[in-house]
């Protein structure tokens, strides 16, 4: 599935104090060469793509306190999803779960991730799949105000997580993510500016229902900048019924309700203080980053709205469309991959959802986590 790009983690590394993408003094060596570049590179690249450049730093086996985002077993368990899902083929008896549907196709020629074979641009947008990479949404340079190409200035190195900036700096977007003017690689010019969200910087590349991204507000909007055919609020389409999303998509009493006493399929009995699930994240609807908390488990209340990444993944996962679950599924039990499908590993379905045991957690009958926004209302 081609869609609008990668969310990476910046480099833990530093230089001067700084955060590798923070334009400490030395970190310009670490993806250019001073005099020439990889061949067939541009901008004295050191290697082959501006991706593959990423995924120098970026790839590896994953964990808690792992940059990856690009395994080679499906364990980096970041917010983001790992890239690894691309190259997994599922099949069974009456189905099966190519590669590339599974997220967003960067290109990064030294890790062999090419474009999406079948869609040329984004859904419900314009960006070209040949062009989609890293830099599609991140700006490598950490600066704000149009980003690189405008001469944004330096930021922080905690400005990445959306955490507070160092004294007497600037204090970067979440994730690197290009503000409006970003160019987003295609030479395109983004019209909305990065989502406001959080994520620790002690737990930087992690993610579970007691330490996760705590998202703010402008998520969807963000993501319009690619998929502006996507953004709906009106909750119908020309082609019928869609999901909506936004800052103004605040959630109903009932889902409220229904989200801070939801535990499993058939059980209410949870209380909003515990009730946040990783799988089934939403934005507070606040535009301050001091007033999110990434280890808080409080569920939503009446400010806080739907976004995309409620049930996508911005990189990839396991599932097609990039889901946080198996959205095919009547019984997330029966969600591919399973034992048994062509071209699965044990460690596949055990990453697939984060290390978490759905049957031996939520039971055999656990239905899809649309329940815990919708209840019973699901059929």
């Amino acid at each position: 599935m081609f869609c609008s790009g990668a969310l990476l983690a910046g480099s833990p590394g530093s230089t001067l104090g700084q955060g590798f993408h923070s334009g400490g003094a030395g970190s310009c060596t670490g993806c250019h060469s001073m005099h020439s570049g990889q061949p067939g590179s541009q901008w004295l690249l050191r290697k082959s793509d501006s991706s593959s450049i990423c995924l120098n730093c970026h790839s590896g086996f994953g964990g808690p306190s792992s940059p990856s985002v690009f395994s080679p077993d499906g364990s980096a368990l970041t917010p983001g999803g790992d890239f690894y899902w691309l190259t997994r083929n599922f099949s069974w008896i009456d189905g099966q779960s190519p590669g590339y549907e599974h997220g967003h196709n960067i290109i990064a020629i030294d890790y062999n991730l090419l474009a999406d074979p079948l869609l040329f641009q984004a859904p419900g947008g314009t960006y070209p799949a040949a062009k989609l990479g890293c830099t599609s949404c991140h700006d490598p340079h950490g600066q704000v105000s149009g980003g690189s190409a405008l001469g944004g200035q330096p930021v922080s190195g905690s400005g990445s997580y959306g955490d507070q900036g160092v004294a007497g700096t600037i204090a970067g977007n979440y994730r690197l993510l290009g503000d409006s003017s970003y160019s987003g690689g295609s030479g395109n010019s983004f019209t909305n500016d990065a989502p406001i969200a959080r994520q620790s910087s002690v737990s930087k590349f992690s993610e579970s229902d007691a330490s996760h991204v705590d998202y703010g507000s402008g998520m969807s909007e963000w993501c319009a900048n690619c998929h502006s055919g996507v953004l709906n609020s009106k909750h119908e389409s020309a082609g019928g019924f869609e999901h909506p999303a936004g800052n103004s998509e605040k959630l109903e009493s009932d889902i409220i309700a229904n989200y801070n006493t939801y535990l499993r399929t058939g059980d209410f009995s949870g209380m909003s203080a515990t009730a946040y699930l990783q799988f089934v994240p939403f934005e507070r609807g606040v535009s301050i980053p001091d007033l999110l908390d990434p280890n808080s488990s409080q569920g939503p209340n009446a400010n806080a709205n739907v976004m995309c990444l409620t049930c996508h993944r911005a990189h990839a996962s396991a599932f097609a469309n990039s889901g946080r679950w198996d959205f095919t599924a009547t019984l997330l039990a029966q969600s591919h991959p399973a034992m048994g499908d062509a071209g699965v590993t044990p460690t596949d379905v055990y990453y697939s959802y984060y290390g978490r045991d759905i049957v031996a957690e939520f039971g055999s009958g656990q239905r899809q986590f649309c329940e815990k926004c919708h209840g019973s209302q699901i059929p």
